[in-house]
Protein backbone atom coordinates (compact mmCIF):
# COMPACT_ATOMS: atom_id res chain seq x y z
CA UNK A 1 0.00 0.00 0.00
CA UNK A 2 1.62 3.34 -1.06
CA UNK A 3 -1.15 5.84 0.70
CA UNK A 4 0.35 6.42 4.42
CA UNK A 5 -1.72 4.71 6.67
CA UNK A 6 -4.52 6.66 8.36
CA UNK A 7 -6.01 7.23 12.03
CA UNK A 8 -9.54 8.20 13.19
CA UNK A 9 -10.31 6.91 16.39
CA UNK A 10 -13.83 7.53 17.59
CA UNK A 11 -12.95 7.36 21.63
CA UNK A 12 -10.85 10.42 20.89
CA UNK A 13 -11.24 12.22 18.00
CA UNK A 14 -14.15 14.90 18.04
CA UNK A 15 -17.30 13.85 15.32
CA UNK A 16 -20.27 13.70 17.59
CA UNK A 17 -22.68 16.57 17.34
CA UNK A 18 -23.84 18.34 20.64
CA UNK A 19 -25.91 21.21 21.96
CA UNK A 20 -24.12 22.65 24.97
CA UNK A 21 -26.65 23.90 28.41
CA UNK A 22 -25.89 27.28 26.68
CA UNK A 23 -27.36 26.42 23.57
CA UNK A 24 -23.53 26.42 21.84
CA UNK A 25 -23.44 23.50 19.17
CA UNK A 26 -19.90 21.91 19.29
CA UNK A 27 -17.85 18.50 18.40
CA UNK A 28 -16.87 15.78 21.01
CA UNK A 29 -15.39 12.36 20.95
CA UNK A 30 -17.38 9.57 22.34
CA UNK A 31 -15.50 9.67 25.47
CA UNK A 32 -15.38 13.73 26.20
CA UNK A 33 -19.35 13.51 25.59
CA UNK A 34 -20.19 10.56 27.99
CA UNK A 35 -17.87 12.43 30.63
CA UNK A 36 -19.49 15.50 29.79
CA UNK A 37 -22.98 14.01 29.31
CA UNK A 38 -24.25 15.96 32.25
CA UNK A 39 -23.37 19.44 31.13
CA UNK A 40 -24.84 18.99 27.72
CA UNK A 41 -28.48 19.11 26.72
CA UNK A 42 -28.56 16.69 23.75
CA UNK A 43 -27.22 15.22 20.78
CA UNK A 44 -27.58 17.50 17.36
CA UNK A 45 -26.85 16.86 13.89
CA UNK A 46 -28.99 18.16 10.52
CA UNK A 47 -29.72 14.00 9.76
CA UNK A 48 -31.76 12.72 12.83
CA UNK A 49 -30.97 9.42 11.54
CA UNK A 50 -27.33 10.27 12.72
CA UNK A 51 -28.76 11.28 16.12
CA UNK A 52 -30.63 7.71 16.69
CA UNK A 53 -27.71 6.13 15.41
CA UNK A 54 -24.38 8.06 17.97
CA UNK A 55 -27.39 7.74 20.87
CA UNK A 56 -27.82 3.69 20.22
CA UNK A 57 -24.00 3.63 19.97
CA UNK A 58 -23.72 5.32 23.29
CA UNK A 59 -26.47 3.27 24.87
CA UNK A 60 -24.69 0.36 24.26
CA UNK A 61 -21.16 1.21 25.31
CA UNK A 62 -22.67 2.69 28.29
CA UNK A 63 -24.93 -0.71 28.61
CA UNK A 64 -21.73 -2.74 28.55
CA UNK A 65 -19.86 -0.37 31.34
CA UNK A 66 -23.07 -0.43 33.96
CA UNK A 67 -24.73 -3.45 33.22
CA UNK A 68 -27.64 -2.51 35.35
CA UNK A 69 -29.53 -5.61 36.36
CA UNK A 70 -32.79 -3.82 37.99
CA UNK A 71 -34.44 -0.29 38.37
CA UNK A 72 -32.55 0.12 41.71
CA UNK A 73 -29.71 0.17 39.61
CA UNK A 74 -30.90 2.39 37.27
CA UNK A 75 -31.89 4.82 40.22
CA UNK A 76 -28.10 4.71 41.31
CA UNK A 77 -26.74 5.80 38.07
CA UNK A 78 -29.25 8.50 37.73
CA UNK A 79 -28.70 9.75 41.59
CA UNK A 80 -24.99 10.31 40.92
CA UNK A 81 -25.79 13.14 38.31
CA UNK A 82 -23.13 12.10 36.23
CA UNK A 83 -21.08 9.10 34.63
CA UNK A 84 -18.37 7.55 36.18
CA UNK A 85 -15.11 8.51 34.64
CA UNK A 86 -13.38 6.17 36.31
CA UNK A 87 -15.53 3.26 34.48
CA UNK A 88 -15.13 5.28 30.70
CA UNK A 89 -11.38 5.26 31.85
CA UNK A 90 -11.46 1.44 32.57
CA UNK A 91 -13.63 0.76 29.40
CA UNK A 92 -11.09 2.93 27.23
CA UNK A 93 -8.20 1.36 28.77
CA UNK A 94 -9.70 -2.55 26.87
CA UNK A 95 -11.27 -1.25 24.03
CA UNK A 96 -10.44 2.37 22.59
CA UNK A 97 -8.57 0.64 20.04
CA UNK A 98 -11.41 -0.75 18.75
CA UNK A 99 -12.75 2.35 17.49
CA UNK A 100 -10.59 3.88 14.88
CA UNK A 101 -12.51 3.72 11.92
CA UNK A 102 -9.29 2.94 9.55
CA UNK A 103 -7.95 0.40 11.66
CA UNK A 104 -5.77 -1.71 8.85
CA UNK A 105 -7.46 -4.99 10.43
CA UNK A 106 -10.21 -3.98 13.12
CA UNK A 107 -11.92 -0.95 11.58
CA UNK A 108 -14.76 0.14 13.80
CA UNK A 109 -18.51 -1.09 12.82
CA UNK A 110 -16.20 -2.65 9.23
CA UNK A 111 -14.94 -5.67 8.30
CA UNK A 112 -10.76 -6.50 9.00
CA UNK A 113 -10.51 -8.60 6.18
CA UNK A 114 -10.40 -6.08 3.14
CA UNK A 115 -7.25 -4.06 2.86
CA UNK A 116 -7.05 -0.08 3.18
CA UNK A 117 -6.34 -0.18 -0.55
CA UNK A 118 -8.66 -2.54 -1.79
CA UNK A 119 -10.56 0.22 -4.19
CA UNK A 120 -7.44 -0.25 -6.04
CA UNK A 121 -7.75 -2.49 -9.44
CA UNK A 122 -6.42 -5.70 -9.30
CA UNK A 123 -3.60 -6.96 -11.58
CA UNK A 124 -4.58 -7.54 -15.16
CA UNK A 125 -5.86 -11.19 -15.15
CA UNK A 126 -6.53 -11.43 -11.76
CA UNK A 127 -9.70 -10.27 -9.55
CA UNK A 128 -10.14 -9.21 -5.71
CA UNK A 129 -11.40 -11.51 -3.20
CA UNK A 130 -13.74 -8.36 -1.95
CA UNK A 131 -16.33 -6.78 -4.22
CA UNK A 132 -15.97 -3.77 -6.48
CA UNK A 133 -16.28 -0.09 -4.58
CA UNK A 134 -19.27 1.67 -4.36
CA UNK A 135 -19.52 5.68 -3.91
CA UNK A 136 -19.31 6.97 -0.06
CA UNK A 137 -22.76 8.26 -0.82
CA UNK A 138 -23.79 4.61 -0.42
CA UNK A 139 -24.04 5.66 3.85
CA UNK A 140 -26.20 8.45 3.31
CA UNK A 141 -29.71 7.88 2.99
CA UNK A 142 -30.41 11.40 1.52
CA UNK A 143 -27.92 12.11 -0.50
CA UNK A 144 -28.58 10.94 -4.30
CA UNK A 145 -26.23 8.30 -5.41
CA UNK A 146 -26.49 5.68 -8.61
CA UNK A 147 -30.06 5.64 -9.38
CA UNK A 148 -31.52 7.21 -6.29
CA UNK A 149 -33.55 10.29 -6.96
CA UNK A 150 -31.17 10.85 -9.82
CA UNK A 151 -34.26 12.14 -11.78
CA UNK A 152 -34.82 15.01 -9.46
CA UNK A 153 -31.37 15.36 -8.16
CA UNK A 154 -28.14 15.20 -11.07
CA UNK A 155 -24.62 14.35 -9.04
CA UNK A 156 -21.94 12.09 -9.94
CA UNK A 157 -20.82 9.55 -7.80
CA UNK A 158 -17.14 10.43 -8.15
CA UNK A 159 -17.78 13.87 -6.84
CA UNK A 160 -18.12 12.74 -3.10
CA UNK A 161 -15.25 13.59 -0.77
CA UNK A 162 -16.35 12.90 2.88
CA UNK A 163 -14.42 13.52 6.07
CA UNK A 164 -13.86 10.59 8.36
CA UNK A 165 -16.58 12.42 10.85
CA UNK A 166 -19.11 12.64 8.62
CA UNK A 167 -18.27 8.50 7.82
CA UNK A 168 -18.44 7.65 11.44
CA UNK A 169 -21.91 9.41 11.42
CA UNK A 170 -22.97 7.38 8.32
CA UNK A 171 -21.79 3.98 9.27
CA UNK A 172 -23.92 4.30 12.64
CA UNK A 173 -27.11 4.67 10.79
CA UNK A 174 -26.50 1.53 8.93
CA UNK A 175 -28.14 -0.85 11.61
CA UNK A 176 -30.80 0.74 12.47
CA UNK A 177 -31.86 1.68 8.84
CA UNK A 178 -30.50 -0.48 6.28
CA UNK A 179 -33.64 -1.61 4.47
CA UNK A 180 -33.41 -4.01 1.42
CA UNK A 181 -31.84 -3.11 -1.57
CA UNK A 182 -32.51 -5.25 -3.99
CA UNK A 183 -32.10 -9.17 -4.71
CA UNK A 184 -30.22 -10.66 -1.87
CA UNK A 185 -30.09 -7.29 0.50
CA UNK A 186 -31.89 -7.49 3.23
CA UNK A 187 -32.83 -4.93 5.76
CA UNK A 188 -31.05 -5.13 9.27
CA UNK A 189 -32.45 -6.54 12.99
CA UNK A 190 -35.71 -4.38 12.87
CA UNK A 191 -36.41 -5.01 9.46
CA UNK A 192 -38.26 -2.37 7.45
CA UNK A 193 -36.87 0.34 9.84
CA UNK A 194 -39.37 0.95 12.87
CA UNK A 195 -40.10 4.25 14.90
CA UNK A 196 -37.34 4.30 17.35
CA UNK A 197 -38.78 6.07 20.53
CA UNK A 198 -35.35 7.56 22.71
CA UNK A 199 -36.42 8.82 25.98
CA UNK A 200 -35.14 13.15 26.57
CA UNK A 201 -33.90 14.37 29.73
CA UNK A 202 -33.12 17.74 31.10
CA UNK A 203 -29.36 16.50 30.10
CA UNK A 204 -27.91 14.34 27.78
CA UNK A 205 -26.87 12.14 30.87
CA UNK A 206 -30.76 11.94 32.05
CA UNK A 207 -31.39 10.51 28.45
CA UNK A 208 -28.84 7.79 27.93
CA UNK A 209 -29.45 7.01 31.37
CA UNK A 210 -33.32 6.68 30.81
CA UNK A 211 -32.30 4.66 27.92
CA UNK A 212 -30.27 1.81 29.41
CA UNK A 213 -32.36 -1.55 29.90
CA UNK A 214 -32.42 -3.59 33.24
CA UNK A 215 -32.14 -7.09 32.78
CA UNK A 216 -36.09 -7.56 33.14
CA UNK A 217 -36.76 -5.44 30.18
CA UNK A 218 -34.01 -6.78 27.57
CA UNK A 219 -35.42 -7.87 24.58
CA UNK A 220 -36.93 -11.93 24.45
CA UNK A 221 -34.84 -13.01 21.72
CA UNK A 222 -31.37 -12.00 22.62
CA UNK A 223 -29.39 -14.62 23.59
CA UNK A 224 -27.78 -14.63 27.54
CA UNK A 225 -24.67 -16.17 26.22
CA UNK A 226 -23.66 -13.61 24.04
CA UNK A 227 -24.40 -10.80 26.66
CA UNK A 228 -21.30 -9.07 26.37
CA UNK A 229 -20.95 -9.30 22.22
CA UNK A 230 -20.30 -5.82 20.90
CA UNK A 231 -18.68 -3.56 18.04
CA UNK A 232 -15.77 -3.16 19.70
CA UNK A 233 -15.13 -6.60 21.36
CA UNK A 234 -17.13 -9.28 18.73
CA UNK A 235 -15.05 -10.50 15.32
CA UNK A 236 -12.99 -9.07 13.13
CA UNK A 237 -14.30 -9.59 9.82
CA UNK A 238 -18.12 -9.15 8.64
CA UNK A 239 -19.12 -12.35 6.29
CA UNK A 240 -20.77 -11.68 3.29
CA UNK A 241 -24.48 -12.44 3.15
CA UNK A 242 -24.34 -14.53 6.65
CA UNK A 243 -27.21 -15.79 8.52
CA UNK A 244 -27.60 -15.55 12.47
CA UNK A 245 -29.61 -17.15 14.44
CA UNK A 246 -28.36 -15.89 17.86
CA UNK A 247 -27.63 -11.87 18.79
CA UNK A 248 -27.06 -10.15 22.20
CA UNK A 249 -28.60 -7.05 23.31
CA UNK A 250 -25.51 -4.59 23.19
CA UNK A 251 -24.57 -6.35 19.86
CA UNK A 252 -28.04 -5.86 17.95
CA UNK A 253 -27.69 -1.96 18.93
CA UNK A 254 -24.88 -1.78 16.38
CA UNK A 255 -25.67 -4.85 14.17
CA UNK A 256 -23.62 -5.99 10.82
CA UNK A 257 -26.25 -5.64 8.58
CA UNK A 258 -23.77 -4.59 5.61
CA UNK A 259 -20.34 -5.35 5.00
CA UNK A 260 -18.13 -2.55 5.03
CA UNK A 261 -15.03 -1.38 4.40
CA UNK A 262 -13.82 2.61 3.67
CA UNK A 263 -11.13 3.42 1.54
CA UNK A 264 -9.23 6.52 3.31
CA UNK A 265 -6.97 8.63 0.88
CA UNK A 266 -5.04 11.87 1.61
CA UNK A 267 -7.11 15.23 0.53
CA UNK A 268 -6.99 18.88 0.20
CA UNK A 269 -10.01 20.28 0.04
CA UNK A 270 -14.07 20.10 1.96
CA UNK A 271 -16.12 17.24 2.57
CA UNK A 272 -19.18 16.55 0.64
CA UNK A 273 -21.31 16.16 3.44
CA UNK A 274 -20.90 19.01 5.91
CA UNK A 275 -18.24 21.27 4.21
CA UNK A 276 -15.72 21.03 6.33
CA UNK A 277 -11.93 21.33 5.68
CA UNK A 278 -10.19 17.91 5.69
CA UNK A 279 -6.70 16.27 5.23
CA UNK A 280 -8.33 12.32 5.03
CA UNK A 281 -11.25 11.87 2.49
CA UNK A 282 -13.32 8.64 1.72
CA UNK A 283 -14.67 8.62 -2.09
CA UNK A 284 -15.20 4.73 -2.52
CA UNK A 285 -15.97 1.93 -0.28
CA UNK A 286 -16.78 -1.47 0.08
CA UNK A 287 -20.90 -2.02 0.37
CA UNK A 288 -22.94 -5.40 0.54
CA UNK A 289 -25.08 -7.47 2.32
CA UNK A 290 -23.77 -8.35 5.89
CA UNK A 291 -25.40 -10.24 8.48
CA UNK A 292 -29.35 -11.25 8.73
CA UNK A 293 -31.35 -12.40 11.37
CA UNK A 294 -32.63 -15.83 10.31
CA UNK A 295 -36.34 -15.38 10.57
CA UNK A 296 -36.96 -18.57 12.61
CA UNK A 297 -35.96 -16.32 15.59
CA UNK A 298 -39.16 -14.34 15.22
CA UNK A 299 -39.74 -10.24 15.39
CA UNK A 300 -36.88 -8.75 16.84
CA UNK A 301 -38.00 -6.60 19.78
CA UNK A 302 -36.04 -3.92 20.18
CA UNK A 303 -36.40 -2.01 23.45
CA UNK A 304 -36.78 1.30 21.31
CA UNK A 305 -39.53 0.02 19.09
CA UNK A 306 -42.88 -0.79 19.43
CA UNK A 307 -44.99 -3.54 18.01
CA UNK A 308 -48.84 -4.43 17.37
CA UNK A 309 -50.91 -7.09 16.42
CA UNK A 310 -51.07 -7.06 12.50
CA UNK A 311 -54.66 -7.10 11.38
CA UNK A 312 -56.91 -7.66 8.66
CA UNK A 313 -56.99 -10.31 5.81
CA UNK A 314 -52.83 -10.50 5.93
CA UNK A 315 -52.52 -11.06 9.53
CA UNK A 316 -50.02 -13.15 10.37
CA UNK A 317 -48.54 -15.01 13.61
CA UNK A 318 -46.27 -12.79 16.11
CA UNK A 319 -46.12 -8.39 16.06
CA UNK A 320 -44.74 -6.25 13.65
CA UNK A 321 -42.49 -2.79 14.93
CA UNK A 322 -44.86 0.28 14.52
CA UNK A 323 -43.71 2.18 11.53
CA UNK A 324 -44.23 5.49 9.76
CA UNK A 325 -47.14 5.66 7.30
CA UNK A 326 -47.74 8.12 4.66
CA UNK A 327 -49.91 11.06 5.87
CA UNK A 328 -50.44 9.91 9.53
CA UNK A 329 -49.67 12.41 12.12
CA UNK A 330 -46.86 10.90 14.53
CA UNK A 331 -49.51 11.61 17.59
CA UNK A 332 -52.00 9.53 16.40
CA UNK A 333 -49.90 6.90 17.57
CA UNK A 334 -49.17 8.48 21.04
CA UNK A 335 -51.03 5.16 22.74
CA UNK A 336 -48.65 2.45 21.10
CA UNK A 337 -45.98 4.66 21.42
CA UNK A 338 -46.22 5.39 25.25
CA UNK A 339 -49.01 4.42 27.00
CA UNK A 340 -49.77 1.11 29.10
CA UNK A 341 -49.74 -1.58 27.04
CA UNK A 342 -53.12 -3.54 25.31
CA UNK A 343 -53.77 -6.91 23.85
CA UNK A 344 -53.43 -5.50 20.21
CA UNK A 345 -50.01 -3.11 21.12
CA UNK A 346 -47.18 -3.06 23.14
CA UNK A 347 -45.17 0.58 23.63
CA UNK A 348 -41.50 0.64 24.07
CA UNK A 349 -39.97 -1.76 26.66
CA UNK A 350 -37.59 1.66 27.32
CA UNK A 351 -41.24 3.21 28.13
CA UNK A 352 -42.79 0.82 29.83
CA UNK A 353 -38.94 1.10 32.32
CA UNK A 354 -40.34 4.47 32.31
CA UNK A 355 -43.32 3.89 33.79
CA UNK A 356 -41.97 1.83 36.39
CA UNK A 357 -39.92 4.22 37.56
CA UNK A 358 -42.85 7.10 37.50
CA UNK A 359 -43.77 4.59 40.39
CA UNK A 360 -40.77 5.12 42.32
CA UNK A 361 -41.04 9.25 41.96
CA UNK A 362 -37.84 9.66 39.89
CA UNK A 363 -40.00 11.92 37.89
CA UNK A 364 -41.01 15.22 38.76
CA UNK A 365 -44.94 14.78 38.47
CA UNK A 366 -45.12 18.61 37.18
CA UNK A 367 -42.87 18.24 34.63
CA UNK A 368 -43.35 15.85 31.40
CA UNK A 369 -41.48 12.90 30.29
CA UNK A 370 -40.30 13.32 26.81
CA UNK A 371 -39.32 11.26 24.07
CA UNK A 372 -38.04 11.88 20.59
CA UNK A 373 -39.39 9.89 17.55
CA UNK A 374 -37.31 9.03 14.48
CA UNK A 375 -37.66 6.97 12.05
CA UNK A 376 -37.36 7.09 7.92
CA UNK A 377 -40.08 6.06 5.48
CA UNK A 378 -39.74 3.23 2.73
CA UNK A 379 -41.71 1.52 0.56
CA UNK A 380 -40.43 -1.95 2.24
CA UNK A 381 -37.91 -1.87 -0.31
CA UNK A 382 -35.05 0.14 -1.82
CA UNK A 383 -37.17 3.17 -1.74
CA UNK A 384 -36.64 6.08 0.83
CA UNK A 385 -39.68 8.26 1.14
CA UNK A 386 -38.89 10.94 3.83
CA UNK A 387 -37.47 10.85 7.35
CA UNK A 388 -39.51 11.62 10.58
CA UNK A 389 -37.92 13.48 13.58
CA UNK A 390 -40.70 14.76 16.39
CA UNK A 391 -41.35 14.69 20.33
CA UNK A 392 -44.03 13.65 22.12
CA UNK A 393 -44.38 14.23 25.66
CA UNK A 394 -46.66 12.73 28.38
CA UNK A 395 -47.46 13.93 32.43
CA UNK A 396 -45.29 11.47 34.32
CA UNK A 397 -48.57 10.17 35.57
CA UNK A 398 -50.30 8.65 32.63
CA UNK A 399 -47.34 6.35 31.87
CA UNK A 400 -48.10 4.13 34.56
CA UNK A 401 -52.13 4.24 34.65
CA UNK A 402 -53.56 2.03 32.12
CA UNK A 403 -57.27 3.88 33.14
CA UNK A 404 -56.03 6.93 32.07
CA UNK A 405 -54.64 5.10 28.76
CA UNK A 406 -58.09 3.56 27.87
CA UNK A 407 -59.68 7.51 27.97
CA UNK A 408 -56.86 8.66 25.27
CA UNK A 409 -57.29 5.42 23.13
CA UNK A 410 -61.04 6.52 23.53
CA UNK A 411 -59.80 9.96 22.40
CA UNK A 412 -57.84 8.87 19.51
CA UNK A 413 -60.34 6.17 18.48
CA UNK A 414 -63.46 8.93 18.41
CA UNK A 415 -61.22 11.39 16.20
CA UNK A 416 -60.50 8.35 13.57
CA UNK A 417 -64.37 7.85 13.38
CA UNK A 418 -64.64 11.71 12.80
CA UNK A 419 -62.27 11.51 10.27
CA UNK A 420 -64.05 8.53 7.95
CA UNK A 421 -67.23 10.76 8.18
CA UNK A 422 -66.19 13.04 6.57
CA UNK A 423 -64.36 11.08 3.86
CA UNK A 424 -67.31 9.52 3.45
CA UNK A 425 -69.49 12.20 2.61
CA UNK A 426 -67.17 13.74 0.86
CA UNK A 427 -66.60 11.27 -1.66
CA UNK A 428 -70.71 10.77 -1.48
CA UNK A 429 -71.20 14.40 -2.70
CA UNK A 430 -68.22 15.15 -4.87
CA UNK A 431 -66.72 12.33 -6.11
CA UNK A 432 -66.42 12.84 -10.06
CA UNK A 433 -68.20 9.63 -11.87
CA UNK A 434 -66.15 7.94 -14.26
CA UNK A 435 -67.02 5.03 -17.18
CA UNK A 436 -65.20 2.37 -16.92
CA UNK A 437 -61.68 2.26 -18.31
CA UNK A 438 -62.10 6.13 -18.56
CA UNK A 439 -58.64 8.08 -18.01
CA UNK A 440 -58.15 9.99 -14.81
CA UNK A 441 -58.98 13.64 -15.94
CA UNK A 442 -58.74 16.62 -14.51
CA UNK A 443 -61.62 16.90 -11.87
CA UNK A 444 -60.47 13.71 -10.24
CA UNK A 445 -56.80 14.97 -9.79
CA UNK A 446 -58.52 18.04 -8.02
CA UNK A 447 -60.66 15.47 -6.05
CA UNK A 448 -58.46 13.62 -4.68
CA UNK A 449 -56.33 16.78 -4.16
CA UNK A 450 -58.83 18.69 -2.25
CA UNK A 451 -59.53 15.81 -0.10
CA UNK A 452 -55.96 14.45 1.06
CA UNK A 453 -55.54 18.63 2.01
CA UNK A 454 -58.86 18.22 3.84
CA UNK A 455 -57.70 15.55 5.96
CA UNK A 456 -54.59 16.70 6.35
CA UNK A 457 -55.39 20.20 7.62
CA UNK A 458 -57.96 17.93 10.35
CA UNK A 459 -55.54 16.14 11.90
CA UNK A 460 -53.17 19.48 12.06
CA UNK A 461 -55.28 21.00 13.91
CA UNK A 462 -56.49 18.62 16.20
CA UNK A 463 -52.96 18.20 17.58
CA UNK A 464 -52.78 21.27 19.99
CA UNK A 465 -55.53 20.24 21.11
CA UNK A 466 -54.91 16.61 21.88
CA UNK A 467 -51.36 17.62 23.82
CA UNK A 468 -53.30 19.44 26.22
CA UNK A 469 -56.16 16.16 26.48
CA UNK A 470 -52.83 14.70 27.58
CA UNK A 471 -52.63 16.54 30.08
CA UNK A 472 -55.91 16.72 31.62
CA UNK A 473 -55.57 12.73 31.75
CA UNK A 474 -53.42 12.93 34.54
CA UNK A 475 -56.22 14.28 36.64
CA UNK A 476 -58.67 11.44 37.35
CA UNK A 477 -61.58 13.71 38.52
CA UNK A 478 -60.79 15.47 34.93
CA UNK A 479 -61.17 13.20 32.52
CA UNK A 480 -65.14 12.96 31.54
CA UNK A 481 -65.40 16.81 31.06
CA UNK A 482 -61.81 16.50 29.32
CA UNK A 483 -63.25 13.88 27.00
CA UNK A 484 -66.59 15.51 26.63
CA UNK A 485 -65.21 18.38 25.50
CA UNK A 486 -62.70 16.74 23.40
CA UNK A 487 -65.72 15.60 20.85
CA UNK A 488 -66.83 18.81 21.19
CA UNK A 489 -63.75 19.63 19.06
CA UNK A 490 -63.59 17.25 17.17
CA UNK A 491 -67.05 17.77 15.77
CA UNK A 492 -66.39 22.06 15.66
CA UNK A 493 -63.29 21.10 13.69
CA UNK A 494 -64.19 18.67 11.84
CA UNK A 495 -66.94 20.60 10.46
CA UNK A 496 -65.14 23.74 9.76
CA UNK A 497 -62.61 21.99 7.72
CA UNK A 498 -64.86 20.23 5.50
CA UNK A 499 -66.70 23.66 5.00
CA UNK A 500 -63.19 25.25 3.89
CA UNK A 501 -62.32 22.30 1.50
CA UNK A 502 -66.31 22.05 0.47
CA UNK A 503 -66.34 26.03 -0.83
CA UNK A 504 -63.43 25.40 -3.12
CA UNK A 505 -65.46 23.01 -5.13
CA UNK A 506 -66.43 25.75 -7.59
CA UNK A 507 -69.13 28.51 -7.55
CA UNK A 508 -71.16 27.62 -10.34
CA UNK A 509 -75.19 26.64 -9.56
CA UNK A 510 -74.66 22.88 -9.43
CA UNK A 511 -71.23 22.83 -7.15
CA UNK A 512 -72.77 25.16 -4.75
CA UNK A 513 -76.13 23.28 -4.47
CA UNK A 514 -73.40 19.93 -3.85
CA UNK A 515 -72.14 22.39 -1.08
CA UNK A 516 -74.81 23.32 0.64
CA UNK A 517 -76.20 19.71 0.79
CA UNK A 518 -72.98 18.06 1.70
CA UNK A 519 -71.64 20.83 4.52
CA UNK A 520 -75.62 20.07 6.30
CA UNK A 521 -74.74 16.09 5.86
CA UNK A 522 -71.28 16.41 7.66
CA UNK A 523 -72.78 18.19 10.00
CA UNK A 524 -75.60 15.71 10.59
CA UNK A 525 -73.33 12.63 10.74
CA UNK A 526 -71.01 14.66 13.19
CA UNK A 527 -73.73 15.58 15.56
CA UNK A 528 -74.91 11.85 15.15
CA UNK A 529 -71.92 10.36 16.07
CA UNK A 530 -71.10 13.25 18.62
CA UNK A 531 -74.14 10.95 20.62
CA UNK A 532 -73.03 7.70 19.92
CA UNK A 533 -69.52 8.54 21.66
CA UNK A 534 -71.12 10.28 24.82
CA UNK A 535 -74.63 8.14 24.88
CA UNK A 536 -76.48 10.90 24.58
Amino acid sequence: MTDPPFSFNLWHAPWIRVVTADGEVCELSIHACLARAHELRALHDPSPLVVAGVHRLLAAILQAIYQPTDLDALEGILATGQFDNGLLDAFAAQHAGRFDLFHPTTPFLQTGDVPLDGWRKPERGRKNDWGDPKAVSALFNEVPGATNRTHFHHVTDEGHQVCPACCARGLLTIAAFASSGGPGIRPSINGVPPIYVLPVGRSLFEGLTLSLVAADYLPAAADRGRADIAGWNGSEAVARGRQVSAVGYIESLTFPARRMRLYPKAAAGRCTQCDAATSVAVSEMLFEMGHWLNEGVGVWDDPFAAFREPGGKNKVEGRVPVRPQEGKALWREYGGLLLAEREEQLRPRVVRQLGMLVDRDVFDPSQAVQVRCISIRTDGKAKFFEWLDEALEAPPALLADPVGATYVEDALRWSGEAEREMGFVFDRHFRPKRRLGERINQKVVRYKMLRARMLATYWERMAPAFRALTFAMAVPEARDDALRGWADTLVRTGRRVFDEASGQVGERADALRAQVEAQAHCAAQLSNKQKEWLHE
